[in-house]
């Protein structure tokens, strides 16, 4: 079941001092200090002043929970607020947001959309496909369209929020090698073996200095951009 489809409860009495707004915000508060795995009822109902078990009268269990979450985070998204009359241009918009508010939430990317759309998720479908709106694509078209490019976007915040964590590891290692090491520079376990750097079943490593620029905005754009070629081909077709 989803959250979105379960018929509401009559309401409490009294009325309870806290909303399933506040419940939601406080969770997402938590999965961004420390990930999903700081989310729990017991730390959630800390922090808003209540006892974990009443946190169950506005969802039946943490799935449910993670869709209010997610629901959220759309919400957030800034949208143009009317199609420009140029379908690129408002998706490069969107897009260009998507990425940076789901960059502000990292765990984002483990849960995705959810199929059933909470109300902000009704929300951007509606912003997403009014650009479209005059070029008389079908609605399983045009729903097809803007799903392409979240998922290209949803895996490349996968792909940055990999690269941050591996960065952060990165520098914390370098950190307490040059402080164990004599001579102030990385201990000798720290440096790539020649005999792996040399191998023929290794890239190049022109191709893996390239990698580690692919999380970067210019890489975005590149995507998106082929993203869209693609699209307007489609649609010219």
């Amino acid at each position: 079941m989803s959250v979105w489809l379960r018929p509401g409860r009559a309401p409490r009495q009294p009325v309870p001092a806290f909303s399933r707004d506040e419940i939601t915000r406080a969770a997402i508060d938590l999965a961004d200090a420390g990930g999903l795995e700081a989310v729990s009822m017991r730390r959630i109902a800390a922090q808003i002043g209540s006892a974990p078990t009443s946190l169950y009268w506005y969802f039946s269990d943490k799935d449910e929970l993670f869709e209010l979450m997610v629901d959220a985070v759309l919400g957030e998204i800034p949208l143009p607020a009317q199609p420009s009359g140029d379908w690129r241009t408002d998706l490069t918009q969107i897009a260009r947001a998507v990425r940076a508010t789901l960059g502000r939430h990292p765990w984002f990317a483990r849960l995705g959309i959810h199929p059933v759309a909470g109300p902000q998720t009704r929300r951007f479908i509606v912003v997403a496909l009014s650009a479209f709106d005059g070029l008389g694509l079908g609605e399983q078209t045009m729903a097809d369209i803007v799903a392409a490019v979240n998922n290209y976007i949803s895996g490349f915040i996968q792909r940055e929020a990999a690269w941050n964590r591996f960065a952060a590891r990165a520098a914390t290692a370098a950190t307490a090698a040059a402080s164990t090491s004599p001579s102030g520079g990385p201990s000798p376990d720290v440096v790539s073996s020649p005999d792996v750097v040399s191998s023929p079943d290794v890239v190049s490593p022109e191709v893996l200095t390239a990698r580690t620029q692919l999380s970067g905005d210019a890489s975005f754009e590149f995507g998106l951009r082929c993203m869209l070629d693609g699209i307007a081909a489609h649609i010219a077709g």
